[in-house]
């Protein structure tokens, strides 16, 4: 799976620990969602609907 390049800087920017765990969700809902590449906006996407549940 592709990365948008601010995408991929901003995993990185994550803790260590977590990236495993965000890159597998964010890959996951890109395919879910027919994307080819995960993108800064899905990350935001992503984070906004951890933080409303």
């Amino acid at each position: 799976m592709d990365w948008q390049p601010e995408a991929l800087a901003r995993l990185k920017r994550a803790p260590f620990f977590i990236r495993p765990f965000i890159k597998k969700r964010a890959e996951a809902e890109a395919r879910a969602r027919g994307l080819r590449q995960v993108t800064a906006e899905l990350l935001d996407q992503l984070k906004s609907a951890e933080h409303a549940g």
